[in-house]
């Protein structure tokens, strides 16, 4: 789906941008209207709004029975002339934008109707009297279309009183010798309508012969305007018409232009690649890690990358055990010290650490010795730390064994391991009495922050992103060690001790073109990766001016 809305995308910037596509579909909008109202072509419609028999005609009876056999003579002769004879009303209107004239026609607009013969018309529901009139007169009526029109709408109306004598005294042998007139058309010889005006015109047909059969419904139609005028039956359902064109373009340019929206400008700085990369590792990091993902998949639309936060430890315990192309790459909160040779590792980011108390504790610093003593069971009330000697247990709130925060803490800060596990609820000793010290475990360091922030005498430790919050709160006190802070431009020289450099692992080199050494190089290098690193105060080691200094020293 991704290439098909990329190829919609090119496709947009082959046809010149979303701009002129949108001012292609606005065109193709007013097109029709530029047709009606721009062009302004003379135009006469007409629409057949009825052509049906009279109806007054005798019905049948399901035995079969002729209802015309029976009856007076003059009766029966009434209903077969009935039964034959039909009525055709048509609208015509001027629906262009000009008046029309009679000089306006090439051929003057005419109608047939097949075999029936006219009997009679009528001019009705004219805009104007004097529209009505116009058209009574300009009424011609036609034997065979290609012959001259000399009778008018009063010759008719004369021959249908003949007609009607003639047919009423048939049933006497009388009239039956003399020769019916047989118009077969109207034509409308002079017309003239101003712009909008209508009218509706009505003819009495009957059928030629006096057999029977269904009545003929063929209305036949010629004529012609000069120049580009048109005349246009609005019942013929022509299947491609200039509207009909015009919305089949715009929905297939809206769609374009909608759906090719939907798909993301590729980045030309990210090499891309496709399918899906495991990062799985650091607690403290991951947040940051998916924040480099998403930024990743929105650059590269084939890509997935699925994100899980296990611990430093154990993201690379399952790197190492997994196989060679198993799509897995592992964030580690400093070197491991375990697998580090046997691994493919790349430096990504530095991340300092921070010895936290709950801020009722009162103190802004503390010694590494003071630390290593209150991990040892030498120190386990405040009172022996501060100037305030109101008793306060000390409340010890640690990382699990996976985690490679603590894995740090032990390494660069106590020198040792962590002391027993002793609480569940880091309040006292529940889990073990017996214990030298009050610790409890937690397994991420947002947690670990949470504990500290709510239970007086508490201490741990964090990274800075984790603590933002709580320290802007007031709850916690990030100490200084020794009175030291850290420096990244003086980290050596600094002496802080808690921080450390953020890896990257892999089970070897990837490929080059895998989407494991294009994530890679994309975290590590990229600038939108570096800015989402920076945003949660971690600093890449990666920059214009090649490796950060300080990454070279851990």
């Amino acid at each position: 789906m991704d290439g098909v809305l990329e190829l919609l995308r090119r496709l947009v910037e082959f046809l010149g941008g979303v701009g002129p596509v949108l001012f292609g579909i606005v065109l193709l909008l007013v097109a029709p209207y530029v047709d009606r109202l721009l062009v302004r072509r003379k135009r006469i419609s007409f629409r057949v709004l009825y052509n049906s028999k009279i109806g007054l005609g005798p019905e049948r009876h399901s035995d079969g029975a002729d209802p015309s056999e029976y009856g007076p003579p003059q009766l029966r002769q009434v209903a077969r002339l009935l039964d034959r004879m039909s009525i055709v009303v048509i609208r015509i209107r001027n629906s262009g934008s000009y008046d029309i004239d009679p000089d306006d026609f090439e051929r003057p607009l005419s109608f047939t109707f097949g075999g029936r013969l006219v009997w009679n018309a009528r001019v009705s529901d004219a805009s104007t009297d004097r529209l009505r009139e116009q058209l009574r007169e300009s009424l011609r009526f036609f034997p065979e279309e290609d012959q001259p029109a000399k009778d008018g709408l009063v010759t008719v109306r004369q021959r249908l009183s003949d007609r009607m004598a003639r047919w009423l005294g048939a049933s006497s042998g009388q009239g039956q010798d003399v020769a019916e007139p047989a118009w077969h058309g109207v034509r409308l010889d002079g017309l003239r309508m101003k712009r909008g005006q209508k009218a509706k015109l009505v003819v009495v047909l009957r059928e030629a012969d006096s057999g029977e059969g269904e009545i003929t419904k063929v209305v036949g139609h010629s004529g012609k305007l000069k120049d580009a005028g048109l005349i246009q039956d609005e019942r013929e359902n022509r299947r491609v018409t200039l509207p009909r064109v015009t919305v089949a373009l715009v929905i297939v340019l809206s769609s374009l232009l909608v759906l090719s929206q939907l798909s993301t400008p590729r980045d030309p700085t990210v090499a891309c690649a496709s399918g899906e990369l495991r990062v799985v590792g650091s607690t403290v990091f991951m947040p940051a890690m998916r924040a480099v993902a998403d930024e990743y998949e929105k650059a590269c639309g084939d890509a997935r990358i699925v994100t899980e936060a296990t611990g430093s430890i154990g993201g690379v315990r399952r790197v190492v055990e997994a196989g060679a192309n198993a799509n897995l790459i592992a964030v580690s909160d400093g070197k491991s010290k375990v697998h580090h040779d046997r691994l493919h590792a790349e430096k990504l980011a530095i991340v300092t650490f921070h010895v936290v108390v709950n801020s009722g504790v009162g103190l802004a610093t503390l010694s590494v010795d003071d630390l290593r003593k209150i991990n040892s069971g030498d120190y386990t009330d405040w009172s022996r730390l501060r100037d305030d000697k109101t008793p306060l247990p000390i409340r010890i709130v640690s990382r699990d064994q996976d985690s490679g925060t603590r894995d740090l803490y032990e390494q660069q800060v106590l020198r040792t391991g962590e002391n027993v596990l002793s609480s569940n609820e880091c309040l006292d000793k529940d889990r073990n009495p017996s214990a030298p010290v009050i610790r409890c475990e937690r397994q991420d360091n947002a947690e670990v922050i949470h504990k500290i922030s709510t239970i007086p005498g508490a201490i741990g430790y964090a990274d800075g992103p984790s603590l933002a919050e709580a320290r802007k709160a007031g709850t916690v006190t990030a100490l200084t060690l020794d009175g030291k802070a850290f420096d990244p431009e003086t980290a050596v020289q600094a002496g802080y001790p808690f921080w450390t450099v953020e890896y990257l692992y892999a089970k070897e080199r990837p490929g080059a073109g895998s989407l494991a050494a294009s994530f890679m190089d994309f975290a590590r290098s990229h600038a939108l990766a570096q800015v989402r690193l920076a945003e949660v105060g971690f600093d890449p080691c990666v920059t214009k001016e090649g490796l950060e200094e300080a990454c070279e020293l851990r």
